[in-house]
């Protein structure tokens, strides 16, 4: 009895001493390469001599320079795929903290964790360094300068263009300004003509016409006679048509003054009508002629 108890005592240190006879085969690791503050999956196999009970530790390592997010184990026989994922918090080579898997310590596992860093190169603080550009500063600053130099010569040449275009609206304001009064002036008769005399008719109208045929003709016609009006007219480079219109227009209204013509409502809407359709025609061939 005390024999048997014996060799119970000396076989159990020998089965412990066999159970921590293991490899590790096919390190691996997802991603390949990875840096300090990475998530990495470390997988591998641990192969043994005999069947030993591993499992997942109850408390994983808590290192401050490693962080074990979770570990599994899938045995196959002697053999058993781990997968731990973890993560490094310090570059280089550094050993894990040994695990205590069931039946079995594993102290031999190794990571490199790799940096953005040169820990080779020097910790001297460097010098300071001059403001870095970003791409196309340089040309955007010089496109900036140059048109700052040539601002004042876009004013300049903006200037006499706004001043030239605005003479030209100027004159041509004051070119049409004699035609438009002549219309405002037929609208007004229009609208008091039911109950006008005749020679306020006359008058009135007669005085506006001469007016505005002295601005396209410069000369002063409002004392001029129907006969002095047609000889002038006959002298100007206007169309035979348009004078006819015009000296046929002087005829009409002579003969009220003159020869007590009466002129009724629809007489005189006509006569009106014909004055500015003929203004119309003077100022059309006006605009394509250099004469007036």
């Amino acid at each position: 009895m005390k024999k048997s108890l014996l060799i119970l005592l000396l076989a159990l240190p020998l089965q412990g001493l066999a159970a921590q006879n293991y490899q590790i085969q096919n390190i691996r690791f997802s991603p390949p390469e990875y840096y300090v503050g990475d998530t990495v999956e470390m997988s591998f196999i641990i192969r043994t001599d005999q069947l030993v009970d591993i499992k997942v530790p109850e408390d994983l390592p808590d290192p401050v320079w490693i962080n074990f997010l979770s570990m599994e184990v899938e045995s196959r026989g002697l053999d058993s795929e781990v997968h731990i994922k973890l993560i490094p918090y310090y570059p280089g080579t550094r050993t894990l903290p040994p695990l205590e898997m069931g039946g079995l310590r594993v102290d031999d596992l190794k990571i490199f964790t790799s940096s953005l860093l040169n820990l080779e190169s020097s910790r001297d603080l460097e010098g300071v360094q001059g403001p870095l550009l970003i791409p196309g500063t340089r040309a955007v600053g010089a496109l900036i300068v140059s048109l700052m130099l040539s601002l004042p010569v876009v004013f300049l040449l903006l200037f006499r263009f706004l001043r030239a275009r605005t003479g030209e609206i100027i004159k041509t304001y004051k070119i049409n300004l004699p035609y438009r009064q002549f219309q405002r002036l037929i609208r007004k008769i229009r609208r008091t003509m039911v109950n006008m005399p005749e020679r306020e008719f006359y008058i009135e109208f007669t005085g506006g016409f001469k007016k505005y045929l002295s601005t396209r003709f410069h000369k002063d016609l409002s004392s001029s006679t129907t006969s002095e009006i047609e000889n002038l007219l006959e002298k100007s480079q206007v169309h035979d048509t348009l004078v006819m219109s015009l000296i046929n227009l002087f005829h009409r209204v002579d003969r009220v003054k003159f020869a007590g013509e009466k002129l009724m409502y629809t007489d005189r809407e006509v006569l009106l009508k014909e004055s500015e359709e003929v203004s119309e025609a003077l100022e059309e061939w006006r605009k394509s002629n250099a004469d007036l």
